[in-house]
């Protein structure tokens, strides 16, 4: 056991474990690091510069003479004490034009971690700590001899997250970024601008205006505008790959967020860094994919968006290059003067920045390279020095065919003079709309609005065009003339992002009419973003409309589901009458009727549930809106509660349940009997029917529940019981519950009576009195233990009890140096990483229950996709023994307090005025009225449980490291950019199953049986799907079926390939889907506009191979 190992060694400090891993440091010698590329064919790679001439790049952008400018931290993470600050700016030139920096200039130095810098108006924009400042050469010596603080007032709570990233957009104004830990106060002309977390912001140099453009993200790093204007993001802690940045858009973490938007590629790798390929130097092949650093597993993956509704469909593609050297660490990538790819390298084999420590004698302080990718048979493009150009050339080059051209010769416009004359002239000969949309940037980079330019875009027929219109409009609205009747225009156009860009030019216009008009889009096709959007804007600016509604005025006009909108996203009740009589009438669709009694149970009075509880008998669905609204609104309807009895005989369990919550939460007396009687004679609806009585809370519940915990004859009504009334007299369930226990010799906990003893302070010590002198089965004690140490607030006396009662030893959870260096050697050379995914997804271990990979799984705990690749194996292992010690950035578990004693703990999803919403470990969502909670805490103790690998052999705890330790690299454990369907629902054993197989065969397992549960189940990382693993669902005689669906999203004809059909059935819908007898086979499927889900049984009981399902795209 690797409680064993661990017994008899020594508590020591973190760093001591540092000196043992020096020996594993790759050689730092930049020929051998070039030869462990792995490039695409066609592909080279060219060292232009490396230490001792540059150390530690952490940006870097090109000027209009084709300098590379880049910022260097050598005292990153965090300066040691007494030490100087010597970071630095830096200009490379390559004089001779063999691609090799020959020529360095230490622009500036004594700066304190600088993590950005743009060369731009005659000198540099650098980030400097809690400001940005602008340096300047005036005497022609090539270094900075003036310095202006620009902005101040940034944050600096945590080194990796304070300002950084410049990105000149084609507007003139400097975009940059900051992380989830830092608040930052601005001064500015226009007042105070604060963001307290994660976002990006922009800043007009020439005004001094900075604002906000976008909110949340973990650790945004990358930044960049596409060919047409429009913004994408990626996120260096967060794991949804590239992120549409459009105004007003809110991501994960934000602080006090109602509402996010997700990224476009949930799963994908962390990413540092973003850059769009373009020039006549890459293939057409590339040309217009990003490609953004995954600096954790050493490669640079690859995208390609497309147009989809009102935001962008994102998919991986094959890695853009990959390394097999551990120190490389690609943070920033730009296209080249010369067309060329420039990467810079933080090079390090330590990247961790609060997982490791900072003195960490691995880090590297000294060492950086800049690398240049290349295209055989591709020529290079002219390297020019704009500085020496005259402003009729300059603006030439800013319709060049190559980018870079472009944003060199506007950036250079930026320091001239006299500008305006010239360009006016220039662009009123334009005629297509590629060179307008330039000219109109090149007006807005000059601080100036070209109106001709900007209306002959709106009405172009390439709605890209229209789109960068609008963008223009955003930023500059008021010297727009007739800019409102352009933006009622757009708000009705065909394409979905013009669309969305019409919401936004709104959302800058507060005035009365500007939600109506942005509803208007309601009148089209609404996908999430766009639903975002107009949920946004009806928030932010209901001061400007909602008076003159209320004032009875008519807003909306006929417009009944932008009415219904607008309550929802306001939850406010505004006007009901005419959303009744719409429904009696039988005037809405299915949706809008669903979204109608969704706003009435959401805002509704009493009076206003009693008309709606009317509607249930035809409409049981609003019997789950009635439980909301009794849960987190503590409303129920004014009268007409006796028609709640007829539900409680219905057959469909879903309704069942439904009415037995309603008539414990509204406490309605004539039901307890109907509960009685379904919790101890209907096994189908005991569980229902026994939260119903619970929820009463009384003392004949109590008596009830205590009878039957102690004398039921049937085991799953005593455990019920139980666990029921732990949850209202705990002091009076635990000896049953100890006596419960003390059967479960396995250590599973099937039942989950932890959990309902974990809720409270009060139910937790009333288990451990129970305990007292009594003996618990070792497993199931150290199960207790597991899941009392995740509990927020750890009960120490329970897990005291626990102890003694399970006669468990205290383990030590961190090993000396010596045994630590034996351990990661035993893990290199002993540990096979098959066997080790194998006990990972082990369900006693949980670590499929809080982690994904690569988006499949829980997204409780941080995704794994690249931990290998990114963490030492030191630090894996010290995780999985003691997971207090670091909890990673964006993963603390929140802690709500009830007023009445509970508590609950998890991930927090989502709060608003009305409820918080937290998943625990289980996956199980909790919601919790405002009016219920006492606080909201961050608890200092990690979800993952101290201990969960006690019950390993040191053999199997080998192999899990060593799993760990591969995921990301290349190899079997690097997620593929395929379009493998990795993410299912399982079917659990149910028996109806059984005859329904006699009956219907497979088809069984395909239709909507309301009684069928499912639960979560990822495939392995290569996306192999084990029939072996899943739930065994039996049918007639000694077949056992393993049962699977998923959905497909994609929309029109779609192709899926399958490894091998053998014993394997495929439905879509209710439809079987006819296949092969055996082999593997491509067959199509027929999508539509909603998400489709199909069902697949294979024979578990024949097959032992694999199924693997991959979306086959053209």
């Amino acid at each position: 056991m690797i409680t064993r190992l661990l017994l008899a060694v020594s508590l020591t400090t973190l760093p001591t474990f540092a000196q043992r891993g020096l020996k594993d440091i790759p050689d730092p010698d930049p020929i051998k690091q070039a030869a462990a590329f792995n490039l695409p064919e066609g592909m080279e790679i060219q060292l232009v510069a490396s230490d001792p001439m540059i150390a530690k790049p952490v940006q870097m952008n090109f000027d209009s003479r084709g300098r590379l400018w880049l910022v260097s931290s050598g005292m990153y993470p965090h300066i040691v004490p007494g030490a100087e600050e010597n970071d630095k700016v830096l200009i490379l030139e390559d004089t001779n034009g063999d691609g090799i920096a020959d020529k360095r200039t230490v622009f500036a130095d004594n700066l304190h971690i600088p993590t950005a810098v743009l060369p731009a108006d005659g000198g540099a924009y650098v980030a400097n700590s809690t400001e940005i400042i602008f340096l300047k050469d005036t005497d022609g010596d090539g270094k900075a001899d003036q310095r202006r603080v620009v902005l101040s007032g940034f944050g600096t709570e945590d080194t990796h997250h304070i300002v950084h990233t410049f990105e000149q957009g084609p507007d003139g104004m400097l975009y940059f970024l900051q992380s989830i830990y830092i608040h930052s106060h601005l001064e500015t002309p226009y007042g105070v601008r604060r963001l307290m977390g994660g976002g990006i912001w922009h800043f007009r140099p020439e005004t001094q205006r900075a604002e906000i453009l976008s909110k949340g993200l973990i650790n945004p790093w990358g930044f960049i505008f596409d060919e047409h204007g429009q913004t994408f993001a990626t996120d260096g802690a967060g794991g949804h790959g590239i992120n549409d940045i459009f105004p007003r858009s809110v991501f994960r973490t934000s602080p006090g967020a109602k509402r996010i938007v997700d990224g476009l590629n949930p799963g994908q790798p962390k990413l540092c860094g973003l850059e769009i390929l373009s020039g006549s130097h890459v293939p057409e092949k590339f040309r217009g994919v990003l490609i953004a650093p995954d600096f954790r597993g050493h490669r640079i993956n690859a995208y390609r968006l497309n147009p989809e509704g009102s935001s962008y469909n994102s998919t991986r593609i094959d890695d853009f290059l990959s390394s097999s050297h551990r120190a490389f660490r690609p943070i920033d990538v730009k296209m080249g003067p010369d067309g060329a790819l420039y990467i810079a390298d933080w090079y390090n084999p330590i990247i961790q920045h609060g997982e490791v420590d900072f003195r960490d004698a691995r880090r590297d302080h000294s060492r950086g390279r800049i690398w240049r990718v290349t295209f055989k048979g591709q020529p290079l493009i002219e390297k020019k020095d704009f500085s020496k150009f005259s402003i009729k050339e300059l603006l030439a080059h800013t319709i060049s065919k190559e980018r870079i051209h472009r944003e060199q010769a506007r950036n250079e416009l930026r320091t001239r003079t006299d500008v305006l004359p010239e360009l006016s002239a220039w662009s009123s000969k334009l005629t297509d709309d590629f060179s307008r949309m330039q000219a109109m940037w090149n007006h807005q980079a000059v601080n100036h609005t070209a109106i001709n330019l900007i209306k002959s875009l709106i009405a172009s027929d390439d709605p890209r065009y229209r789109a960068a219109a609008l963008r223009v409009i955003y930023h500059r609205h008021e010297e727009v003339t007739g800019a409102t009747n352009i933006i009622k225009k757009a708000i009705n156009d065909p394409n979905g992002r013009v669309r969305l860009w019409a919401v936004s030019c709104l959302a800058q216009m507060p005035g009365p009419d500007s939600v109506p008009t942005a509803l208007q889009a309601l009148n089209h096709p609404v996908d999430k973003t766009m639903d975002f959007a107009l949920w946004s804007i009806v928030r932010e600016h209901q001061e400007h409309w909602a008076p003159k509604f209320e004032a009875g005025k008519p807003v909306f006009g006929d417009k009944l589901p932008h009415l219904i909108f607008a309550m929802k996203a306001l939850g406010k009740t505004l006007s009901l009458e005419s959303i009744f009589t719409s429904l009696d009438n039988g005037s809405l669709t299915p949706t809008e009727r669903k979204d109608a009694i969704s706003v009435i149970s959401q805002v509704g009075s009493a009076n206003n549930l009693s008309r709606l509880f009317k509607l249930a008998p035809k409409e049981p669905t609003i019997l789950n809106r009635l439980v909301t609204a009794a849960q987190i609104r503590k409303l129920q309807p004014a009268e007409g509660q006796e028609q709640l009895l007829p539900f409680l005989d219905s057959k469909k369990p879903t309704v069942f349940a439904s009415a037995a919550k309603l008539a414990g939460l509204w406490k309605f007396a004539p039901a307890r009997n109907k509960l009685v009687t379904a919790f101890t004679q209907s096994p189908a609806k005991r569980q229902a029917a026994a939260e119903g009585l619970r929820l009463f809370g009384d003392e004949e519940t109590i008596k009830l529940f205590l009878k039957l915990s102690k004398k039921s004859p049937d085991e799953a009504t005593r455990v019920i019981a139980v666990k029921e009334l732990a949850k209202i007299a705990p002091d009076r369930a635990a000896a049953s519950a100890v006596a419960l226990l003390q059967q479960d010799k396995e250590g599973k906990d099937e039942h989950s009576l932890f959990t309902s003893f974990l809720q409270s302070a009060r139910a937790s010590t009333s288990l451990a009195k129970a305990l007292e002198d009594k003996t618990l089965p070792s497993k199931i004690a150290t199960l207790g233990l597991q899941r009392a140490g995740t509990s927020g607030r750890p009960p120490k006396d329970l897990m005291a009890a626990l102890q003694l009662s399970g006669k468990l030893t205290p383990m030590s959870q961190q090993p000396s140096s010596a045994d630590m260096t034996k351990l990661i050697e035993r893990v290199r050379t002993e540990g096979d990483p098959h066997r080790g995914e194998t006990i990972y997804r082990r369900a006693d271990l949980q670590c499929i229950a809080c982690h994904a990979i690569g988006g499949v799984g829980s997204p409780i705990g941080p995704d794994l996709v690249s931990i290998g690749a990114s963490a030492p194996v030191d630090y894996l292992i010290t995780s999985l023994l003691n997971p207090n010690d670091k909890i990673k950035e964006g993963y603390h578990t929140t802690l709500v307090s009830e007023k009445n004693g509970n508590a609950h703990t998890g991930g927090l999803i989502s709060e608003s005025d009305n409820e918080v919403i937290l998943r625990d470990y289980a996956g199980k969502m909790n919601r919790i009225a405002r009016s219920d909670i006492k606080d909201i805490t961050i608890s200092p103790v990690s979800m993952m449980p101290p201990g969960l690998t006690a019950g390993l052999r040191e053999d199997q705890f080998v192999d899990l490291v060593r799993f760990l330790s591969e995921l990301g690299k290349d190899g079997d454990f690097k997620v593929s950019a395929k379009p493998l369907i990795r993410d299912f629902m399982a079917l659990k054993p149910h028996p109806r199953t059984v005859d329904g197989m006699g009956h219907y065969g497979t088809a069984t397992f395909a239709e909507k049986f309301e009684g069928y549960e499912w639960q979560i189940y990822g495939s392995k990382v290569s996306g192999e799907l084990l029939p072996s693993e899943l739930p065994q669902v039996r049918g007639r005689g000694h077949n056992t079926w393993g049962v699977a669906r998923f959905g497909i999203t994609q929309k029109g004809k779609v192709k899926l390939k399958i490894n091998d059909t053998n014993l394997l059935d495929l439905f879509a819908g209710k439809t079987e889907i006819i296949l092969p007898e055996k082999g593997p086979a491509i067959i199509e499927l027929n999508g539509n506009d909603d998400p489709q889900h199909f069902t697949l049984a294979v024979n578990s009981a024949s097959r032992q191979t694999g199924v693997l399902l991959e979306i086959v795209t053209e």
